[in-house]
């Protein structure tokens, strides 16, 4: 049964068939909770294949999955979101299965969503029930840099996500290598990618509010359509194109709100 994606400014979820994925990284943790049978993952095209009835995949961690699962649900959450950081410990760089006692409380109530998918103001509330369950503990981790904040600030202000690494060092009166550095260490990204990242954020925008790919990539600032597909299946294994055939709509979880 084909299924929606509810999309917030820096959150997805995703309820529907699993895909097949190729190898990729993306600039946020997942959070994978398939529904009809375990799912197999591997980080690296020589690792081996594990099988995974509930998994948390840390920000720019590769990984690929291979057989599609008739039911999944899965989160992408910005990685510097107080969310993401409950659910990945500071450091970790591999892919963390899910408890089964923690299986057990959340997969009832992922059932019953399937069964009765809703709006956006419940879709709302299971990603924060799901993160409540997953990390009912806030972890300990000091609060960004109030440089790189503002830094972070200015690229998602920035007009087509185009900002030179010089001009935003001296927005924060830092040097650049020094704004690399700390930006590189809070955020995870070098600037150019944290932007395509945003990009990449900006067209799946405009494809829940119904734009087409070449439109959406023109939208975000890509030369053209290829050049979103490129971008959209390193970062997420698959096209758009394949997105949208597995899903019924795409939806943009803030206009269903209520």
């Amino acid at each position: 049964m084909p299924g929606p994606v509810y999309f917030w400014n820096e959150k997805v979820l995703y309820v529907g068939p699993g895909l097949a994925a190729g190898l990729h990284a993306h600039h946020a943790v997942q959070v994978c909770l398939p529904l009809s049978g375990p799912v197999r993952l591997r980080s690296s095209p020589g690792a081996r294949w594990g099988s995974y009835d509930g998994a948390v995949i840390p920000s720019d961690v590769p990984h690929e999955s291979d057989t599609p699962v008739a039911r999944l649900v899965t989160l992408w959450l910005d990685a510097e979101t107080p969310e993401a950081r409950r659910l990945v410990e500071p450091d970790r760089h591999a892919i963390v299965a899910i408890q089964a006692s923690t299986l057990r409380v959340l997969v009832p109530h992922l059932r019953a969503w399937w069964e009765n998918l809703q709006g956006g103001q419940q879709a709302t509330s299971l990603l924060d029930q799901v993160v409540r369950v997953l990390a009912p503990c806030e972890r300990p981790s000091g609060p960004l840099d109030l440089r790189v904040a503002r830094a972070r600030e200015l690229l998602h202000a920035a007009p087509m996500r185009r900002l030179k690494l010089s001009d935003l060092a001296a927005a924060v009166s830092l040097s650049s290598s020094r704004l690399a550095h700390l930006l590189r260490a809070q955020l995870g990204l070098p600037v150019r990618r944290y932007l395509l990242w945003l990009r990449l954020r900006d067209a799946l925008r405009e494809m829940a509010r119904g734009a087409t790919t070449t439109e959406a990539a023109h939208a975000a600032g890509f030369a053209d359509a290829p050049h979103l597909d490129r971008t959209f299946r390193r970062m997420f294994g698959f096209t758009p194109s394949a997105l949208r055939r597995a899903s019924t709509f795409v939806q943009d979880g803030l206009s269903t709100a209520g």
